[in-house]
């Protein structure tokens, strides 16, 4: 159910490749920043099974386009993009066959200290999982903090507990500061933009709740019935 999403500007050219995941039969998530506007969704792909088998042999990928008419939700603050995506892919496999993640609507699923992991597709590469030997820093109102390893291109991806539960969706790296907030490099000193992203002295990853985008989602008014059915069927709730 995690793909790669191909970017592309409204020449049609390409931009980029962010990660996201199915959270319903219909609906796809992922960050704001990777698709700000319905029109850039309309202009972008969704490419499942980007990966190799246990055999180390690529499988053949599945290519979907996303249907921001039918829905299409992004919220600024929380970083957080929800469009629905075609039924069947340009080679006519059924969407449905991917799978999805549930999201279940209660919090306390990120526990300090617990291990999580991540499956993502780092710089546009193949899918990749970081397992386990990661632990969750901080966990605050709407946002977690983490140590998984991640790349530009991992935005959109699910994070998961020991249960395999999704808790967060990752969007950024958290850089070390100065008193004067500013980012530091590796050796300490204040970083510049010329020095690339590879210099900054990251000391976390952050994800946005799970629970925390539920809560958004289902205040938002205005839902058309059809669209309000593809949200209810992406929410899960612990009895």
């Amino acid at each position: 159910s995690v793909c790669r999403i191909e970017i592309h500007n409204g020449d049609g050219g390409f931009e980029g490749y962010g990660t996201g995941f199915l959270v319903s039969p219909d609906l796809l998530m992922t960050n704001n920043h990777v698709l700000t506007s319905s029109a850039a969704a309309s202009r972008s792909l969704a490419e499942f099974r980007y990966e190799d088998d246990a055999d180390l042999i690529p499988r053949p990928t599945k290519i979907f386009k996303l249907d921001a008419g039918r829905l299409f939700f992004t919220d600024k603050k929380l970083d957080v993009t929800l469009v629905a995506v075609r039924p069947q892919a340009t080679d006519g496999t059924a969407l449905i066959d991917q799978g999805h993640l549930s999201l279940i609507a209660e919090s306390g699923k990120a526990v300090r200290g617990e291990s999580v992991s991540a499956i993502q597709h780092p710089e546009g590469h193949k899918k990749q999982i970081a397992l386990r030997a990661n632990h969750i820093i901080d966990v605050f109102d709407d946002f977690v903090h983490y140590e998984t390893d991640t790349m530009p291109g991992s935005s959109g991806s699910p994070v998961f507990n020991d249960q395999w539960e999704v808790v967060a969706l990752h969007h950024s790296g958290v850089p070390r500061r100065n008193a004067a907030k500013r980012i530091l490099d590796i050796k300490g000193r204040v970083w510049k933009e010329e020095m690339g992203l590879n210099r900054i002295d990251w000391v976390a990853n952050e994800g946005i709740r799970i629970s925390s985008i539920v809560r958004l989602v289902q205040g938002t008014p205005g839902w058309t019935a059809e669209q309000q059915a593809m949200l209810d069927q992406m929410i899960t709730h612990v009895v």
